[in-house]
C-alpha cells in the first residue's frame, strides 16, 4: 500500500506500542494494565493512521481523474453506446440479463457492506465476588480454629459454704481449605494477529478475565445449593408465600446473620408479584440499582434482594431456586493467586508449538478454594412455578 510520509510515521509509532506492550506482558513482572494502555494509545493512532489513509486516498483518486477527464468522456460515450448495441442483442437471443443476483452476472461489482469490528449482544453481567468472604492466603494449605457452637446455660445457684459447681469447657474445632489450580489458554496465529484490524490481543485477555468470574460464581452456586453434605440441608426448602420467608429469615436463621435473598430472574419476577394488602408491591427498588438489586417488606423487617441472570443461575423445569441468609458468613473463598496471566510465542502445548508455527498462547491461571463455611447461615430453596389452576401469588 502507498503510503505519505505522515502515514509511515503513524506505522512506525503503532509497531513501537505493540512491541512494548508484548515487553510488559512477558516474564515475570508483568505488569497487564501498562499494557492495556500502551495497546490502547495503538489503537488511537490506527485511527488516526485510517483518516490519514483516506485523505491520501482521495487525492490521489482527484489527482488522477483530472489527468484523465477528456479520455474518460470519451471512453464513456463509446461505452454507454457498445452496452447498448449488447443488451439489445442479449435480449434479441434470449440470453439472461446481468443482475446483481447472481455473482457472475454482475453480482461480484456491487459492494457489500462488512464490518470486522467485533460488536458484542447486550448481556446481564453477574459477579457473586462482592457477596462473599474471600480471604487471600499464601500458602496451598491451611486451617482455621473456631470454637464449637453451643447453648450458653447460667452459673448453678450455691449454697452459703456449698460447693462451686464445674462449668463445661467450650470446645473446638478445625476448618481446612486445599488450593486447586484453574485455568486454560488459548493459541492464535501471528498473522491474525498482526492483520486483524481489531485489537485481538486485549480481547481474548477480556474474555479470559471473564472466564475467572464464571468460575467463581460456579463455584458460588454449586456448593450453596449442593445437599446431603456436612452441616447442610438433605434437600431444598419448600417456599410457597412469603410467610415461609419471614419464617427462615425470623427463626431459622435467626438473628445471629444477616437477613438477604438470592434469586435468579424467575424468582425475581416471583417476588415482584407479591403485593400486601392494600395491592402496595413488597419488591420495591434498592437506591438506584436500578432492577439488579431491590428491597423486600418481610412483616417487620426490609430485606435485601439480589438478582442473578438466568444464564448464571438457571431454573429447573419446576422450580426457581433461592438463597436466603448471609453469604458473606456462609461461604468463603481462599485466595492464593487471584489471575496469572502470560503470553509466549515460544511456549508449545499438544498441537500446537507458537514458535514452530509463528503464533502465540495466551495462558491464564488461578488457585482457589472456595466452600460452604458456615452451613447455619443460609436456606437454600426452592418456589415451585405457578401452574394455570396455581396462577402467580
Amino acid at each position: 500500500m502507498e503510503m505519505n510520509k505522515r502515514m509511515r510515521e503513524l506505522k512506525e509509532m503503532m509497531d513501537a506500542k505493540v512491541t512494548e506492550a508484548k515487553k510488559y506482558l512477558s516474564g515475570e513482572n508483568k505488569d497487564v494494565a501498562k499494557a492495556t494502555t500502551l495497546l490502547n494509545e495503538k489503537d488511537e493512532l490506527q485511527a488516526e493512521f485510517d483518516a490519514e489513509s483516506r485523505i491520501f486516498a482521495d487525492e490521489q483518486a482527484k489527482a488522477a481523474a483530472a489527468a484523465g477527464d477528456q479520455h474518460k468522456k470519451k471512453a464513456e460515450s463509446d461505452s454507454t453506446k457498445k452496452f447498448a448495441k449488447t443488451v439489445r442483442a442479449m435480449v434479441r437471443k434470449d440470453v439472461t440479463p446481468m443482475s446483481e443476483g447472481v455473482d457472475a452476472d454482475g453480482g461480484y461489482t456491487v459492494p457489500v457492506d462488512i464490518s470486522t469490528k467485533i460488536n458484542e449482544y447486550p448481556s446481564a453481567e453477574f459477579s457473586v465476588e462482592p457477596y462473599i468472604t474471600t480471604e487471600r492466603v499464601t500458602t496451598n494449605k491451611g486451617a482455621r480454629t473456631y470454637e464449637k457452637k453451643s447453648t450458653v446455660t447460667p452459673f448453678a445457684s450455691v449454697d452459703e459454704g456449698g460447693a462451686i459447681p464445674p462449668v463445661a469447657t467450650p470446645k473446638f474445632e478445625r476448618k481446612t481449605y486445599t488450593i486447586g489450580d484453574k485455568g486454560g489458554y488459548v493459541p492464535i496465529t501471528n498473522d491474525l494477529l498482526n492483520d486483524s484490524d481489531t485489537n485481538l490481543e486485549a480481547y481474548l485477555v477480556d474474555k479470559l478475565r471473564d472466564k475467572r468470574t464464571a468460575t467463581i460464581n460456579n463455584e458460588f452456586f454449586s456448593a450453596m445449593t449442593a445437599t446431603g453434605g456436612e452441616g447442610q440441608q438433605t434437600a431444598p426448602e419448600d417456599i410457597a408465600s412469603i410467610n415461609d420467608i419471614k419464617k427462615i429469615i425470623n427463626v431459622t436463621i435467626g438473628s445471629a446473620y444477616a437477613g438477604q435473598i438470592m434469586v435468579n430472574d424467575d424468582g425475581w419476577n416471583w417476588l415482584d408479584c407479591l403485593e400486601d394488602r392494600n395491592g402496595r408491591p413488597l419488591l420495591t427498588p434498592y437506591g438506584d440499582s436500578d432492577n439488579r438489586v431491590g428491597e423486600l417488606s418481610v412483616g417487620g423487617s426490609i430485606v435485601k434482594v439480589i438478582r442473578v441472570p438466568n444464564k448464571v443461575w438457571a431454573s429447573t423445569a419446576t422450580h426457581m431456586p433461592i438463597i436466603i441468609g448471609d453469604t458473606k458468613a456462609a461461604f468463603k473463598r481462599f485466595d492464593r493467586q487471584q489471575f496469572e496471566l502470560k503470553i509466549s510465542d515460544v511456549a508449545s502445548v499438544t498441537g500446537f508449538n507458537a514458535f514452530e508455527q509463528n503464533g502465540a498462547l495466551i495462558r491464564a491461571i488461578m488457585r482457589d478454594d472456595a466452600k460452604v463455611w458456615d452451613a447455619d447461615a443460609f436456606v437454600y430453596g426452592q418456589i415451585a412455578f405457578p401452574t394455570e389452576e396455581d396462577p402467580e401469588p
